[in-house]
């Protein structure tokens, strides 16, 4: 896929992902600054929300086998109207990876394939097929995607919960993946949100209550404080063998987290409304 021009690098100053795992609708409203990604069963959930993505990725292991079981039309609905929701007839090959930090080696998403069907069905939106034997999932294959379209900020809907709890983990290490990349992602669960924190500082208004978790992702989390909370540390070591981060408390005051080697994942409830 083409790298977005000027105008388009401008336009969208975050991309929604939203995958096939447990769904409890969209935390937030969207607007045309949002570039909106479904990944492979994510469709159905974009399907009944009546919106359009910018694109489907993935091996299409349940997305399209669904529809086929299922016998659907494979068309949607978009402001009221019939709409076909896979068209892209040619076929290209991209290359999502920076160099100077995931190294040379090649990636398979540069030989996936933009098609123009998901189970012989036509469409109107970007299909980008991928491969059952690879190295990424389907998730972490969206998000180098989004990453080389210059989009730097990512919400992640519906990649936690269901049956497969490794698929749960794999999303926690993609959020990892983003910090190292320089981004912010957020993963959302039933009224809980998670988020990486690498060699930085994270501030939370006063507004917000309940608990916050905070865990080492890399074997070591040098330099780590937090302040404003119930239980208060400063400039302390986390390893990713001790949960001891687990259920500190919001108190009404503002609050920060910050670490000054190593990657934090943080686990807080959201703002609410």
């Amino acid at each position: 896929m083409e790298e977005f021009g000027e105008r388009e690098k401008d336009r969208y100053k975050r991309a929604v992902l939203i995958a096939a795992g447990s769904f409890y609708g969209l935390p937030f409203s969207l607007t045309e600054e949002d570039f909106l990604v479904a990944i492979d069963g994510g469709m159905h959930y974009y399907e009944a929300l009546q919106i359009t993505p910018n694109l489907l990725i993935g091996d299409m292991d349940s997305y399209g086998k669904e529809n086929q079981e299922k016998g659907e039309s494979g068309e949607r609905r978009e402001n009221g109207k019939n709409a076909s929701f896979l068209n892209a007839k040619e076929r290209t090959s991209y290359s999502i990876f920076d160099k100077k930090t995931v190294g040379e080696r090649e990636s398979f998403v540069e030989k996936a394939e933009r098609e123009g069907d998901v189970e012989g069905k036509s469409s109107s939106i970007p299909l980008y097929r991928l491969p059952h034997v690879k190295n990424d999932t389907d998730l972490q294959a969206a998000l180098k995607l989004v990453l080389s379209k210059g989009i730097r900020e990512v919400h992640i809907l519906a990649a936690l919960g269901g049956e497969r709890i490794d698929h749960s983990y794999a999303a926690l290490q993609s959020l990892a993946f983003l910090a190292e990349e320089g981004a912010e992602g957020y993963l959302y669960g039933k009224n809980q949100l998670f988020t990486a924190l690498r060699n930085g500082k994270k501030v939370f208004t006063k507004e917000y209550r309940g608990y916050l978790s905070v865990f080492s992702f890399t074997d070591l989390s040098c330099g780590v404080s937090e302040s404003g909370l119930l239980y208060r540390i400063n400039n302390v070591e986390l390893q990713s063998t001790n949960p001891i981060g687990v259920s500190n408390e919001f108190i009404g005051e503002e609050a920060e987290v910050s670490v000054k080697n190593g990657i934090l994942i943080l686990s807080y409830a959201p703002l609410q409304g």
